[in-house]
């Protein structure tokens, strides 16, 4: 996919990212410091038609896996 789309961390605060694949339930976003992304954040990108919120499931330094919503908006996933 390598499709260009940003990160909101915060209401003031958005990072640029690549998204490489995406799923109808996540994405896995590639970007400079994954650490400063929370583990709720909103994913936004052209391609997307809407800002989507979405929780990371896993991440490296450089990569985040994440499913689109919160995790009580997720079928089967209790907290």
């Amino acid at each position: 996919m390598n499709e260009v789309g940003s990160v909101a961390i915060d209401e003031h605060t958005t990072i640029p990212c690549l998204i490489f694949d995406q799923s109808g339930i996540g994405v896995r976003l590639t970007l400079v410091d994954a650490s400063l992304v929370p583990d709720t954040f909103v994913l936004m990108a052209d391609h997307l038609g809407e800002a989507r919120i979405c929780t990371a499931a896993w991440r490296t330094a450089e990569e985040i896996g994440a499913f689109f919503g919160r995790p009580a908006e997720r079928p089967g996933f209790t907290a």
